[in-house]
């Protein structure tokens, strides 16, 4: 006989009230919304402008050529490491020198020694011009034919220079003729050309090279030059 107080089976249990139980609680905390999708979308990037990529990458190019050259030289510059001509005037003398009523008459000679004091570089002078000043103010000037040095080469180099009859400032006249009285006037030569280093076939680019021989005394009467030869600064 069965027990008539045992629940039956798939019916809700009730209490021994009759109320049927509540529900079980169900927790507060919502879940996250998960993606199941594995291949996420991601807009497709603009498409790039064609010429714009070019010059970008032309511009790259040259950045890198241009860093290159920049070594090569820094390297050449290191293994040849060029050093500047040494110039001295070993005389210059005067002649025919005549200065009165802003007006000047005179001839120079001067002959200059050049050094190149490099073991691996010759170098090449061209466009050659020699100036005489009396302290700033220009007197004349002469060109010098073009020539070259060897490595450790020492070559003498002559100019003459001639003024007949030239318009001077008033001033300058008579601080000419001051110093010839008394007994010794100077003259300020400068020499400028365009030179080049070589390296066998290799040659630098031009420069401009100035040299300055200051202050070169010359006695009154004689025209000679005074004090043997004088070094120039070159720059």
């Amino acid at each position: 006989m069965e027990d008539s107080s045992r629940p039956v089976t798939g019916y809700p249990v009730q209490n021994l009230n009759g109320y049927t139980p509540p529900p079980p609680a169900t927790s507060g905390i919502a879940h996250p919304y998960v993606n199941t999708n594995p291949y996420p979308y991601y807009p497709a990037p603009p498409p790039q402008n064609p010429r714009l990529t070019f010059f970008r990458r032309l511009f790259v190019a040259f950045s890198i050529l241009l860093i290159i050259f920049g070594i090569v030289l820094l390297i050449l510059w290191l293994v040849l490491r060029p050093k500047l001509p040494v110039f001295s005037i070993q005389f210059l003398s005067l002649s025919n020198f005549n200065a009165s009523n802003q007006r000047v008459s005179a001839a120079w000679n001067a002959q200059f020694q050049v050094s190149n004091p490099n073991k691996k570089l010759s170098i090449s002078y061209g466009d050659v011009v020699s100036l005489v000043f009396h302290e700033d103010y220009f007197l004349t000037e002469t060109r010098i034919g073009p020539f070259v040095q060897g490595r450790r080469n020492v070559s003498t180099v002559e100019a003459s220079y001639s003024v007949v009859d030239s318009f001077a400032d008033g001033k300058v006249v008579d601080a000419m003729n001051g110093e010839m009285t008394r007994g010794e006037i100077k003259f300020n030569v400068k020499v400028k050309a365009l030179v080049a280093f070589r390296y066998g076939r290799w040659r630098g680019r031009r420069r401009i090279l100035r040299a300055w021989c200051n202050d070169v005394a010359l006695t009154g009467p004689s025209g000679k030059m005074t004090g043997g030869p004088k070094k120039c600064s070159v720059g």
